[in-house]
């Protein structure tokens, strides 16, 4: 087969995929604005799963020959109301929202790392210091906590000549 006969051999082809991306397009932006700014945020280990999951299904319906457009909108619709409900459900029931999230966890108190935490999040003492450096602190000795957020990132949260921050500030992290 020719170079060219492997590009050009189905032009309806092409044109049958670039019209599919464009209503996954319009109906990704939609289904975004309908979902809330949530989707798009800082995202927990479920989130991006679920963004993994709708980006491979989009492909799915563009590209493939097997998989109809309406089958794959069927999917992403059914992905994201499940992703709806569980968000839902865990905003009524603590001990459900535990099952499907992570606990943030405190990595560092009171300047002292806390290695077996850091271990359990996989977290280097570097990484900590980074985050730390990234809040303007001079040390660790500057930092009353440094929490794992359920979205990865670190929270710094910087010592006081008041002393500790109020521990209700702390009452959903694990340690």
């Amino acid at each position: 087969m020719e170079p060219a006969q492997t590009w050009l051999s189905e032009p309806d082809r092409l044109l049958h995929i670039a019209a599919s991306c464009l209503v996954f397009y319009v109906y990704v932006v939609a289904l975004t604005r309908i979902s809330g700014k949530r989707t798009t945020g800082n995202m927990n280990n479920f989130d991006w799963i679920i963004t993994v999951a709708i980006g491979s299904i989009m492909a799915s319906g563009i590209l493939l020959r097997n998989v109809s457009m309406l089958d794959a909108l069927v999917a992403v619709s059914a992905l994201a109301a499940l992703q709806w409900l569980t968000t839902w459900a865990a905003l009524r029931s603590r001990r459900f929202a535990r099952l499907v999230k992570p606990q943030p966890r405190v990595l560092l108190e009171n300047g002292r790392f806390l290695p077996r935490e850091m271990a359990m999040e996989r977290v280097t003492e570097d990484e900590l210091s980074a985050a730390m450096r990234r809040a303007g602190l001079r040390g660790r000795q500057f930092a009353a906590w440094i929490v794992m957020e359920t979205n990865g990132q670190l929270s710094v949260i910087p010592a006081t000549d008041e002393g500790d921050p109020p521990r209700g500030l702390l009452s959903d992290v694990a340690k």
